[in-house]
């Protein structure tokens, strides 16, 4: 979808959506407010870079999340 038109049709149909829907009307204004925040840019488009040519050391973290039913504590 094009990125100029997709705002004006959440915010319509948001203002045509009926009160009675209460979650779909908290997605869109979820939606619109993530749009406007990221100024149209998608979440992946944003990239990190590191200089790997430095011999400088490097702190990656990453969370986690381990299904606990599947795997419990032994």
């Amino acid at each position: 979808m094009e990125e100029e038109k997709y705002l004006p049709e959440l915010m319509a149909e948001k203002d045509s959506l009926d009160p009675s829907f209460v979650h779909a009307s908290r997605l869109l204004a979820e939606e619109i407010e993530k749009f406007q925040g990221s100024d149209g840019k998608k979440e992946d488009e944003e990239k990190k870079y590191l200089d790997v040519i430095s011999n400088k050391n490097i702190k990656l973290s990453e969370r986690v999340l381990i299904p606990v039913k599947q795997y419990p504590k032994v």
